[in-house]
């Protein structure tokens, strides 16, 4: 089976290709895992940044009726879930994967994105508690657009942070609430974070063009005449590197 898994995971990386930023934030250790939700190839797309076992998803009970596909799922680690009454043995199974040190995977906002009037649809309650519950941190994930055959799909990885002001404490509805207003200013801040990345390297690839005797001024002269000296050198670009989101 994992020979058969590690063949699709290959066939969707082709197929769905992708770029990361934020790699450098990877979990090593256990952590509950947050990201928006745009297509069913989300899933994929998350699997494939956690290389090897240890990595759980939530997963909504509808796809296991099938049971082959169930069964396909859950070699991957997936776990039904009802998501309108999730049940108390969904709840443990989840939470076990955090107290063995794991990562769980979930989509708070309990369905794909299909209108996009929003970015983000309202939260399903309740799933940060498995955080608060067992300390892991939150690591957040922002899939910038639907995916689409043969087109790279932008992902960043987020800082991990922790919810540390609700441990060892009964939550509260208040707290619940308070908890997703966190994670949500979270993912925005990410996805404002996504946007800028991908602005730089559009304004790299195509400059405005501007005219040679301006050009030509502003790199010798101040605007009253005087030799400009600004002591920065030609790389001070911000350009934004590839591989781990970090400006050069």
């Amino acid at each position: 089976m994992k020979s058969f898994q590690k063949i699709l995971l290959s066939l969707s990386k082709f197929v769905y290709p992708s770029v990361v930023y934020g790699k450098e934030n990877f979990p090593e250790c256990g952590a509950l895992i947050v990201s928006n939700h745009l297509s069913d190839v989300d899933s994929a797309f998350i699997r494939r940044l956690f290389k090897g076992d240890g990595v759980s998803i939530l997963a909504k009970k509808e796809l296991f009726k099938n049971k082959l596909f169930g069964k396909l799922l859950a070699s991957y680690g997936a776990i039904p879930v009802d998501r309108e009454n999730p049940d108390m043995k969904t709840l443990l199974t989840a939470a076990n994967v955090l107290r063995r040190n794991d990562k769980l995977v979930i989509f708070p906002e309990g369905t794909r994105n299909r209108a996009g009037k929003t970015w983000l649809l309202p939260f399903k309650g309740g799933s940060f508690v498995l955080s608060a519950k067992s300390k892991k941190p939150i690591v957040p994930i922002v899939i910038l657009k639907k995916a689409k055959i043969f087109r790279k799909t932008p992902i960043i990885v987020g800082k991990p942070f922790e919810l540390t002001e609700f441990y060892d404490k009964k939550l509260s509805d208040e707290d619940i609430s308070e908890m997703t207003e966190i994670v949500v200013s979270k993912l925005t801040e990410l996805k404002t974070e996504l946007d800028s990345i991908l602005m730089v390297k559009k304004s790299r690839k195509n400059p405005k063009p501007t005219n040679k005797a301006t050009q030509l001024k502003s790199k010798n002269e101040t605007d009253d005449g005087n030799v400009a000296d600004c002591g920065f050198s030609s790389n001070d670009s911000g350009v934004v590197d590839d591989k781990d989101g970090k400006p050069n």
